[in-house]
């Protein structure tokens, strides 16, 4: 962690880092001034420091949607630098190798984990055990995630692509930005679903730990629809298989709350309380991953197991 001098840059001083509001700034929400001042630090170290509450405005605690005025002082105790992110190398409990050569790997997310950091050097996320792993992928790149390629909820389960050389993490990259990395989750949802449904509900995922879902707007990117198809029925719940490409933050969860099919165990999105031994935790996962290799330039297709939980009404 660094702190932060007085003036424009970084230094390594005790006073912490003073910025004064001027008249061109005012009305603007304090993350995004903070972000437009301290170029130099990542926007999650913003974040990170409002939510630590390591910035206060004008001596009181500073909330990310606060707008400021002219003439207000916001000071900064501690902010982290980029390095600070790079996830602690370690054994992960439940996670493993799905499938590895020299170019791409494919790990096995267990539920319960971040896939990368969520706060500076935190330890137990599945970034992390691909550093313990593959070492090498933190020359390759210095992002909190590394070379992973897609990124699972806290709570979700299943199974993230990885880059093992530059080379690969740049086509796999432009293969994400295209929707050509495809995702195929099963999910256990509250009601009766019966037939195979494409929801196009736009998601406004901006701010906030909660995404938006304005059903009158259909997003028009279809990549960034999600298509569930009902798998089998237990007389209370459904399972079901979904699939996305460019998927948003929580896309499927928040899908499938507002067409009425929450997924169970899902706190956030959900009313109904999970039913039944083993549904605890959020019944998603990331079952299927498909890629084009990067170096046979072959579609491949990654499988991970259904979790347990899942076994009882998937096998009937």
């Amino acid at each position: 962690m660094r702190i932060c001098g007085r003036t424009g840059g970084p230094a390594r001083v005790r006073e912490g880092l003073f910025l004064t509001v001027e008249e061109t700034e005012s009305g603007t929400r304090l993350d995004r001034f903070l972000r437009a001042r301290l170029t130099g630090f990542p926007s999650r170290s913003v974040r990170f420091a409002i939510e630590a509450g390591e910035v206060r405005v004008d001596g009181e605690k500073g909330r990310k949607g606060r707008f400021l005025f002219a003439g207000e002082q916001v000071a900064v105790r501690r902010i982290a630098e980029a390095g600070d992110w790079l996830p602690p190398p370690g054994d992960l409990p439940g996670a493993s190798v799905l499938f590895a050569d020299d170019f791409v790997a494919v790990l096995e997310k267990p539920a319960d984990v971040h896939t990368e950091p969520y706060r500076p050097a935190e330890k137990g996320t599945l970034a992390g055990y691909l550093r313990w792993r593959f070492p090498f992928v933190a020359g390759i790149s210095s992002s909190p995630g590394l070379t992973l390629l897609t990124r699972l909820d806290y709570a979700t389960s299943g199974a993230i692509p990885a880059a093992l050389s530059r080379e690969a993490l740049d086509f796999l990259s432009r293969e994400r930005e295209k929707g050509e990395i495809r995702k195929t989750y099963y999910c256990l949802v509250s009601g009766h679903l019966g037939n195979e449904l494409t929801l196009s509900f736009r998601i406004d995922a901006e701010g906030g730990k909660t995404v938006r879902v304005r059903k009158e707007a259909k997003d028009p990117d279809p990549a960034r629809w999600t298509t569930v198809r009902p798998v089998r029925w237990d007389g209370s719940a459904t399972l079901v298989q979904a699939e996305i490409s460019r998927g948003k933050r929580h896309q499927i969860r928040a899908h499938l709350a507002a067409a009425g099919f929450p997924v169970a165990g899902d706190r956030r999105y959900s009313t109904v309380p999970p039913e039944g031994a083993g549904r605890e935790r959020l019944m998603l996962h990331a079952a299927e991953v498909t890629f084009l290799h990067p170096e046979k330039k072959e579609r491949m297709t990654v499988v991970s197991p259904l979790p347990g939980e899942f076994g009882a009404i998937y096998e009937r």
